[in-house]
């Protein structure tokens, strides 16, 4: 089953989604401070990575483009941000997300969403999901807290997420189709246009002048070219006369102890070699070397 990684400040809500995805049949960890998150990268090697916080031990914003910064991870990232949290659209262009969604946001819609990003059994797990949604008593009360404060209720998520009313599905025991998680609810809808705006302006502002590559600069870079392609021949030329003497296969190479006695035969000839001139030689070699 896929991996979930929670890093989430709000130790309840935490505990809520963790159990919550559990039962539907996910791997969950969950952390609640970002201090030991790329240890945890490593360790627990997640799919997927639901973020939620708005704290010095949890910053939705701060583990966005740590994200970004990482190379190792390759999962899936959703970006959960308070309805009071801002982000310019400098700072999204620097976050790693891919799905993003405001607070107060119920566990139902949260792995509903989830299941858009697998490549899983969507509609068994739904199924799952929506069942244990209308008998577990634990969950309804909790998740009658969160969306209490939205004015909904379980029932009229259930609606949302299916877009069959409740009693339907109570009374006919119907298969779930994942089609149906496309219809979203109002709140969704502003969100979705809030993000959309946000987008928007950040790709307006990459277009302006701030973002364009001064001329001068693109004139170097050109100069630099003009001068590397000028010198390839006199390189080549240089390569293939120090080569033309050699007695080996080039395409082979040479063994490693073949190589160890060529080398010190090769400095047996020059006696007189300066060994600090032959260190300064070696050093330049390895600042070219490692050269970006």
């Amino acid at each position: 089953m896929d991996r979930v990684l929670l890093v989430i400040d709000d130790i309840q809500y935490a505990v809520h989604l963790e159990m919550t995805l559990r039962k539907v049949g996910f791997d969950l960890e969950t952390l609640t401070n970002e201090y030991n998150l790329q240890e945890k990268l490593l360790s627990f090697n997640p799919n997927y990575i639901i973020v939620k916080g708005m704290s010095a031990r949890v910053s939705t914003i701060n583990i966005g483009k740590k994200l970004k910064e990482s190379t190792k991870f390759l999962g899936k990232v959703i970006l959960i941000f308070h309805a009071d949290q801002k982000a310019t659209p400098d700072e999204f262009i620097k976050m790693r997300m891919d799905l993003l969604l405001f607070e107060p946001i119920s566990a139902l819609r949260v792995v509903t969403q989830l299941l858009n990003l697998t490549q899983l059994d969507k509609d068994s797990i739904l199924e799952k999901l929506l069942r244990f949604a209308r008998t577990d008593s634990q969950f309804i009360s909790y998740e009658s807290q969160i969306l209490k404060s939205t004015g909904s209720s379980i029932d009229s998520e259930i609606i949302i997420i299916t877009g069959t009313s409740a009693q339907k599905n109570d009374k006919e025991d119907e298969s779930l189709n994942l089609d149906d998680l496309l219809t979203f609810g109002d709140s969704d809808a502003k969100q979705n246009k809030k993000v959309e705006a946000d987008e928007a302006e950040a790709l307006q502002k990459l277009n302006s002048a701030d973002f364009q590559v001064d001329k001068s600069y693109v004139d170097k870079l050109k100069g630099e070219l003009k001068k590397l392609e000028n010198e390839l021949p006199l390189r080549i030329e240089a390569y293939n006369r120090s080569i033309k003497g050699f007695d080996q296969n080039l395409k082979l190479g040479l063994a490693r102890r073949q190589t160890r006695k060529r080398n010190k035969k090769d400095f047996q000839d020059i006696p007189d070699i300066d060994n600090k001139l032959q260190d300064a030689e070696r050093q330049r070699f390895v600042k070219a070397l490692v050269k970006k």
